[in-house]
């Protein structure tokens, strides 16, 4: 076996785990307004049951629905109404060989009144979390000893419904973490000051499972050991709440960090590298002797063996990874690890739609939260001749379903190599995961005998005379240019020559123009060439394109660097040679900057022409991606998706 660490199997109390994988919880909003699972949910876990996971972990559910509730339609198990779907959850993921916990939570300060209906956020103290910038009220000592019995009650649900377990959810800044940070907790009752009484509320949840639910039940503890803010827990002080956690019997320790002041810990966007905190795990399991699991952005199979190889953990969790590849673990063991579709890390599908109140989904799987509405891919019931033109991130999603379909797939692209603005978008700083999908995409065209041309044009009258029955224009955009007075073309260019190396200016000062997210990581770009670099975004914030957590990152490290002046609130006037001519809101003359170079990063307009000369000549062309709208990549697989899944 190449893998015998990580498909080796472990027991947990009585329950025996196939593997060594795990889901960890991650929020989906996949459950209902009022709580209840819904199909949609059942569907989505089932999938990753299916796929050879060995543990899943389910989501946060909430034990004091509304007042706890950190998500809009976060499922609840603080009610016996509940019992009914939760059963049926367990159920199908028993059913796909798989164990699973049910991780029970409460929100704590890190809600806002727009998932509780409308009621104040609680906490052990009044001190409002600086992300989200509600002030929560200060829980009373008889509300305190009521979220305890919820908890244990949550638990013996669960347990009911036919769970192997229970994870407490103690990470992340929710309520349990709350009361076991020096950051948060600033009681002087019983429940705060001294180390002991802020475990306090812990220490009477676990008491009170272990009573209802027997010694066999599994009660685990998912714990930020190091919340990476100033006064909160670090790592010495995690070790001492690990043991303390030992002691009280708790059966497995999930090793997490961060709060939501830090929430780029706990999500990581692209920027940050493979397994980044094994070092926490690894630090635990030097304490304890409890199985530990570890988790953070790991990727690869070889990675996570190499993690349970040398001890550093004992358990491995692979999120985000399940929801980009349901059959991440089974690639794996047959040895088919180039055709695992490997997670980005762009944040963008997941995390990027819950912040925005939607359901999770994925910018590299297209099926992932509409695992129930779109059913299985399955052959079509005849087989079409298909002709995608455009390489980029649409066109090769679009080759790729159609042959797994059983389609006759031809892709055509003009430059020499596939990958359109996936080759631009991996060349900007941190970003290199973005190869992964191209990779993914091109083994697949590979195994898929999809007959792939590159460097050639594909004309209005080449197309036809192949007879196809099906045309997917894939053809990208091109990107904005505007008018100026004297613009030289010997300095003027743009970002995406600028990313395709085409030009490379060093210890020049260098106007990027337009500040979106393109513009700040050319600017990035540029500065690692020793750049002086000006970047000019005539709105009031720089990246307001970018997905949260990829951009609270961005902003750090433009900050970061010396050789970066940022002109928010400044509008292009006009360019004439290396003179732009610029207006500030703050000023109401306009002002002059001289420059050596001058990048636009002014958008994507699209290139439409093929598809409006084909339209009427073939029964079922499909304009897809940047071609039909400049958008973000999980824009362009959605889109090639849902058109090539109903051909």
């Amino acid at each position: 076996m190449k893998y015998p660490n990580l498909f080796s199997p472990l027991t947990i109390k009585k329950v025996e785990l196939r593997n060594r994988i795990v889901m960890p919880p991650m929020a989906t909003n996949l459950g209902s307004a009022f709580g209840e699972v819904t199909s949609e949910l059942i569907e989505y876990y089932r999938l990753r049951a299916a796929g050879g996971v060995g543990l899943i972990i389910i989501e946060n559910a909430q034990v004091d629905m509304y007042q706890g509730r950190s998500l809009t339609s976060q499922i609840a198990v603080d009610d016996d109404k509940f019992l009914a779907g939760l059963k049926a959850l367990a159920e199908a993921i028993h059913v796909e060989g798989a164990k699973t916990f049910l991780q029970i939570q409460h929100g704590g300060r890190q809600c806002t009144p727009s998932t509780t209906s409308g009621l104040q956020p609680v906490a052990p103290s009044p001190i409002a979390c600086k992300f989200l910038g509600v002030e929560p009220r200060e829980l009373s000592t008889d509300e305190i000893k009521s979220l305890v019995d919820k908890f244990v009650q949550a638990a013996l649900r669960a347990k009911l419904a036919g769970f192997d377990g229970v994870e407490i959810h103690a990470a992340h800044g929710y309520l349990i973490n709350e009361f076991l940070s020096p950051y948060t907790n600033k009681r002087s009752d019983e429940y705060g000051g001294s180390f002991e009484n802020r475990l306090r509320f812990l220490d009477e949840i676990i008491d009170g499972i272990r009573q209802l639910t027997g010694e066999d039940f599994v009660v685990g503890v998912r714990l930020s050991v190091d919340e990476f803010v100033p006064g909160g827990i670090d790592l010495e002080q995690g070790k001492a709440i690990a043991k303390h956690l030992e002691e009280k019997g708790i059966d497995y320790l999930s090793v997490s960090c961060g709060i939501y002041e830090s929430v780029s810990t706990i999500v990581e966007p692209v920027n940050y590298e493979e397994g980044w905190r094994v070092y926490l795990a690894e630090a635990l399991k030097k304490e304890v002797s409890l199985p530990i699991v570890t988790v953070g952005v790991i990727r690869h199979p070889e990675f996570a063996e190499k993690i349970l190889a040398e001890g550093k953990a004992d358990l491995v969790a692979v999120g985000r990874g399940l929801i980009a590849d349901p059959e991440w673990p089974k690639k794996a063991f047959r040895g088919e690890e180039e055709y695992i579709n490997y997670c980005i890390s762009c944040n963008v599908g997941c995390i990027g739609e819950l912040f925005a109140n939607g359901k999770v989904h994925c910018a590299i799987n297209p099926w992932a939260g509409r695992e129930f509405s779109w059913g299985r891919q399955d052959l079509a019931t005849c087989s079409k001749k298909v002709v995608v033109v455009g390489g980029g991130p649409a066109g090769m999603e679009a080759a790729m379903l159609c042959a797994q379909r059983g389609h006759e797939v031809v892709l055509i692209e003009k430059e020499e190599r596939l990958g359109g603005q996936l080759l631009l978008a991996a060349t900007a700083p941190g970003k290199d995961k973005i190869r992964w999908f191209l990779q993914y995409l091109e083994r697949m065209l590979q195994k898929l005998k999809v007959r792939v041309i590159t460097g050639e044009e594909a004309t209005p009258d080449k197309i036809l005379a192949m007879e196809p029955d099906v045309v997917f224009v894939a053809t990208g955009g091109e990107p904005i240019i505007p008018e100026f007075s004297q613009l030289e073309a010997a300095i003027s260019t743009t970002a995406w020559d600028v990313l395709k190396g085409k030009i490379t200016p060093s210890k020049k000062e260098v106007a990027v123009i337009g500040g979106g997210m393109v513009g700040c990581e050319t600017a990035l770009y540029l500065s690692d060439l020793d750049n002086k670099v000006y970047l000019l975004e005539m709105l009031p914030q720089l990246a307001q394109d970018a997905e949260v957590i990829t951009r609270i990152e961005l902003l750090k490290e433009l900050n970061a660097r010396g050789n970066i002046i940022i002109m928010s609130n400044t509008k292009c006037m006009d360019v004439i040679g290396g003179r732009v001519v610029y207006l500030c809101e703050a000023d109401p003359q306009t002002s002059e900057l001289h420059v050596d170079y001058l990048v636009f990063a002014l958008g994507t307009r699209p290139r439409r022409e093929l598809f409006e000369a084909l339209k009427g000549r073939i029964n079922e062309v499909y304009l897809v991606g940047d071609a039909r709208s400049p958008r973000k990549i999980y824009h362009a697989v959605l889109e090639a998706a849902n058109f090539a899944r109903q051909v």
